[in-house]
């Protein structure tokens, strides 16, 4: 970047602002720097960028030089505008949103994450990111020998009417074409008596950044735990699905997170994580591997949109 470029001063990663004539060339003469820029820092922020929907993100992506990715296993509901640019995964209003790293449960996972902000909240809703270069420093010695020895599990059970279908979410037309998706994808399933799908995943824990060679934290471990839950809501899906709850997370040998495991995992992330207030016209240009992203609780009705972008698969990259 060069010094006539104004840094927005507030945000603790770097942060230009545009200039109002040829944003776009000037995002596109800047990409290689970005780059650099995210690598070292984990996120670069882009202010006064004239993205009013789908077109311009997709305009900020080409300028930077970022492909397209396309996730092969949906969470949640999302909503598709095309030409790889998608909404926020859907969570509610009230509850902050813990950092997590996009697809790190699947085989496949983009390397970058363009978070555009069209229409900001009107109060809260920061976005809160977290820097997996620095997790492990924050949790006891024998949580991250396990986890990097072992990696961690997910099971998945789609109870119908729950959530999505499997088929929504491996974007499956029938059966047979579903057991060949999780195939390829790496995923065991066995169906129970009632027709409920169930599956289970084992992936690394940890990865090395395969541009920088750092040890990242790449893991849902705690996300995705059961013990993360609202201790109401999980008290009513373990009375409706018994051990088969929709989502539950373990270590790599399959067996569960103590109490006191999850606690250092949810502390870890809040010790390393830092709100970063939107504005009208942001972009946030994030590495997926370094850092994880979620968000404060917000009032109003924001818009933001993503591209995920740059996708990287599992086995090209070293597990540590």
């Amino acid at each position: 970047m060069s010094e006539a470029d104004p840094i927005a001063p507030e945000v603790p990663i770097p942060a230009f602002d545009a200039p109002p004539g040829s944003p776009f060339s000037w995002l596109h003469d800047r990409a290689v720097a970005i780059r650099e820029l995210m690598l070292a820092h984990g996120a670069v922020l882009v202010r006064g960028l004239p993205i009013v929907g789908p077109e311009g993100l997709a305009e900020a992506r080409s300028a930077l030089g970022i492909g397209i990715h396309t996730p092969a296993e949906a969470f949640t509901h999302r909503r598709d505008y095309g030409d790889g640019i998608v909404s926020p995964i859907s969570w509610p209003d009230e509850r902050l949103l813990c950092p997590f790293q996009e697809s790190s449960y699947s085989t496949a996972f983009p390397s970058v994450v363009l978070t555009a902000c069209v229409t900001p909240p009107d109060h809260g809703g920061q976005a809160r990111l977290a820097d997996t270069r620095r997790i492990a420093d924050h949790l006891p010695a024998h949580l991250v020998d396990r986890v990097r020895a072992e990696g961690w599990t997910l099971t998945r059970v789609f109870h119908r009417g729950f959530g999505l279908s499997p088929q929504e979410a491996f974007s499956a037309t029938d059966s047979e074409d579903l057991e060949r998706t999780l195939d390829a994808a790496e995923i065991e399933y066995h169906w129970l008596p009632n027709g409920t799908l169930r599956t289970t995943r084992h992936r690394p824990g940890v990865l090395k950044h395969p541009v920088t060679g750092e040890e990242c934290w790449f893991n849902q471990l705690s996300f995705l735990n059961a013990g993360s839950l609202d201790p109401a809501e999980l008290a009513v899906m373990t009375k409706a699905f018994g051990k088969n709850i929709p989502m539950d997370t373990f270590f790599g040998d399959g067996s569960p997170l103590s109490e006191e495991d999850l606690t250092a995992l949810q502390r870890a992330y809040d010790t390393v994580a830092f709100g970063l207030p939107w504005h009208r016209g942001d972009l946030l240009i994030a590495d997926n591997i370094i850092m994880a992203q979620g968000r404060s609780s917000f009032e109003g009705l924001p818009e933001f949109l993503l591209a995920l972008g740059d996708g990287i698969e599992l086995g090209s990259v070293d597990g540590t």
